[in-house]
C-alpha cells in the first residue's frame, strides 16, 4: 500500500485540503483518473513519491502528463529518490518543480500553503526548487522521528485494499511500524548519514500496546489480515518484538506478520522458545540481510556476525518451517574479489540446502550513496561518481550495466549468474505459485527446466556463455516496453 502518500496528506487533511490517491502500480487507468480530476475539480498540487531506479521513468512520465492538463500545475517529488539527490530531479522542467527532502508531512503542508499565497519556499526546510534560473535547496536537518499516529492516517483515500497483497492468495496487507530508526553503523546503509542529526537515540520502539491498538484499528475497520512491518530493524531489544507478539495473542487478533528488518546478531539471540511465540503468533516471513559469504566483507559492511553465524541461524530456523527465512545479499562492494563473490554464491546454496523453505532474493548490486563508508572509499579510492542526470539513474537496477573501478575480471559475469540463478535455486516459482494461467504455467515449466542448470552453474560458478542471462534481459525489456503501451 502506498504508505508514505497516506503519511505525506494527514497534515494537508488537517489544513482544510481535499487529496485524492491515485497508485499507479495498480490503477492502469491512472491518466483517465488525473483528467477526470482535473475536469472536476482541477488540481491544485500533484505529488509524486519516487525510488531511484526505474520508478523515475514512470515519475517523469506521470510530471510531464499532468503538465500537459494544465502546465501551471506545480508538480512536487518526494520520497527516497528526493531526500538524497534533489538537484538531479530539478534538472527536468517538464515533469518537477519542487522536491521535498526527508521527512514530508509537516513541510508538504507548509509548501502547499505558500502555494497558495504565492510566496516561494524560503523557510521551509528540506524544500528544494527552480528560482531565477538556479536550483535553490533548503536542507532539512531532521532532531527527531516523524511519527504519525494511526488515527491521523488517512486509510480512508484508498478506495481498495484487496489489490495489496502477494500474488495468487487473500491477503490484505497493511505496512506499519513498530519501532522508527535503526542503531546500527553499517557502512554500505544511508540510514546512519540519514539518523546522524537525529537527537538521543538512534532507534526508537514505540509502545506495544499502541502498536496492537493499530493493528486491531486495521483489521477491524479495513478487514487486514497480514501485518508487515517496515521497521528499519524490529529486533534490537527482542522483549518489544515479544510484549507486541504477546498483546496480539491475548486479544486474538487473526492476522499473519512479516518483518522486514532483522539481522543474522540479532536472530542468533532468538531461542526456539521466542521463535516458536513468533509462529504462534502468526510470523510469515522474517527478511534477513545475509549479505555476503566473505567474512571480510561481513566486517567490511559492519554485520556484526559470521559467515558461520548466517549457516547456524538458517539451521535454527529450518526448525520453525512456519516462518520463511527470506534472504538479501549484495554483491561488487568496494575491494570484494571474484573469490569472495563466488563464496556468496556457495552460501546461498548452503542457506537452501540447510533449509529448503527459505527464500534466496534477486541479489542486489552495491551502489555507493552519499554519507556512507563506503561512498567516500570508492569516491576517493576509485573516483566513482553519481549519476548525473535522471536517465541515468533511472537505469541502476540490478540487471543493468554496473561497471566499477574496483570490479576485477569475470566479476559482472559473475553478477549475472548470481542473479539469474537466484530466481531458481530455491525451488520458489514451484512452492510459491499455483496458478492456473498459461503465465504460471510457463513460469513453472521454466523452473523445472532450468533450476537444475542453475544448481549446476552456481555450484561450479560456471558464468561464461550465460545465454540465458540474455534471454532474461530480452524479457524484461519486452515486458518494460510492454507495461509502457498498456
Amino acid at each position: 500500500m502506498p504508505l508514505s502518500l497516506l503519511y505525506v496528506a494527514s497534515e494537508v487533511i488537517k489544513s482544510g485540503w481535499d487529496v485524492r490517491v491515485v497508485d499507479t502500480r495498480v490503477h492502469e487507468d491512472w491518466r483517465e483518473r488525473l483528467t477526470a480530476i482535473s475536469t472536476e475539480t482541477g488540481i491544485f498540487c500533484l505529488g509524486i513519491s519516487v525510488m531511484s531506479g526505474r520508478p523515475i521513468s514512470h515519475a517523469i512520465e506521470i510530471g510531464r502528463f499532468a503538465k500537459s492538463l494544465d502546465p501551471a500545475m506545480p508538480v512536487v517529488w518526494g520520497g527516497p529518490h528526493a531526500t538524497f539527490y534533489p538537484e538531479s530531479i530539478l534538472g527536468d522542467e517538464w515533469s518537477c518543480d519542487y522536491v521535498v527532502s526527508g521527512y514530508a508531512a509537516e513541510s508538504f503542508d507548509a509548501l502547499v500553503h505558500c502555494l497558495a499565497e504565492g510566496v516561494p519556499p524560503t523557510e521551509i526546510p528540506g524544500i528544494s526548487w527552480r528560482q531565477d534560473g538556479a536550483i535553490r535547496r533548503n536542507v532539512a536537518v531532521e532532531t527527531q522521528f516523524e511519527y504519525i499516529d494511526y488515527r491521523d492516517i488517512p486509510y480512508h483515500l484508498i478506495e481498495d485494499y484487496s489489490v495489496y497483497g502477494q500474488l495468487e492468495s487473500d491477503q490484505r496487507i497493511f505496512s506499519m511500524y513498530s519501532a522508527l530508526g535503526c542503531p546500527y553503523k553499517c557502512s554500505f546503509c544511508s540510514s546512519p548519514a540519514q539518523y546522524s542529526s537525529i537527537k538521543g537515540k538512534k532507534w526508537v520502539p514505540l509502545d506495544a500496546k499502541d502498536v496492537v491498538d493499530h493493528i486491531q484499528y486495521v483489521v477491524e475497520t479495513y478487514s487486514a489480515n497480514f501485518i508487515y512491518f517496515i521497521d528499519d530493524d524490529s529486533f534490537p531489544k527482542l522483549s518489544h518484538v515479544e510484549n507486541i507478539i504477546d498483546e496480539i495473542t491475548r486479544r486474538g487478533l487473526p492476522v499473519k506478520l512479516g518483518f522486514r528488518g532483522a539481522r543474522i546478531n540479532e536472530l542468533k539471540r532468538m531461542t526456539d522458545g521466542f521463535l516458536d511465540k513468533l509462529a504462534a503468533a502468526g510470523t510469515d516471513i522474517l527478511h534477513i540481510g545475509a549479505e555476503c559469504g566473505s567474512d571480510r566483507i561481513l566486517q567490511l559492511i559492519r554485520k556484526d556476525c559470521t559467515v558461520q553465524d548466517i549457516i547456524e541461524v538458517n539451521r535454527k530456523l529450518a526448525r520453525h518451517p512456519q516462518i520463511t527465512a527470506a534472504y538479501n545479499f549484495i554483491m561488487g562492494v568496494p575491494t570484494e574479489t571474484l573469490a569472495e563473490l563466488k563464496q556468496t554464491g556457495q552460501l546461498m546454496l548452503q542457506l537452501v540446502k540447510d533449509h529448503p523453505n527459505c527464500i534466496i532474493f534477486p541479489p542486489n548490486k552495491f551502489r555507493p550513496l552519499p554519507g556512507t563508508e563506503l561512498h567516500e572509499v570508492a569516491s576517493k579510492q576509485w573516483g566513482y561518481q553519481m549519476p548525473g542526470t535522471l536517465s541515468e539513474w533511472a537505469n541502476i537496477e540490478v540487471e543493468a550495466s554496473a561497471k566499477a573501478g574496483w570490479y576485477e575480471p569475470g566479476v559482472e559475469r559473475m553478477f549475472n549468474l548470481m542473479l539469474i540463478a537466484s530466481y531458481f535455486i530455491d525451488n520458489k516459482v514451484a512452492r510459491l505459485t499455483t496458478g492456473k494461467t498459461t503465465f504460471f504455467k510457463l513460469a513453472r515449466l521454466a523452473n523445472r527446466l532450468y533450476r537444475p542448470f542453475a544448481l549446476f552453474r552456481l555450484r561450479h560458478s560456471i558464468s561464461f556463455g550465460l545465454i540465458e542471462y540474455r534471454l532474461y534481459r530480452w524479457a524484461t525489456r519486452f515486458l518494460t516496453r510492454a507495461e509502457k503501451t498498456s
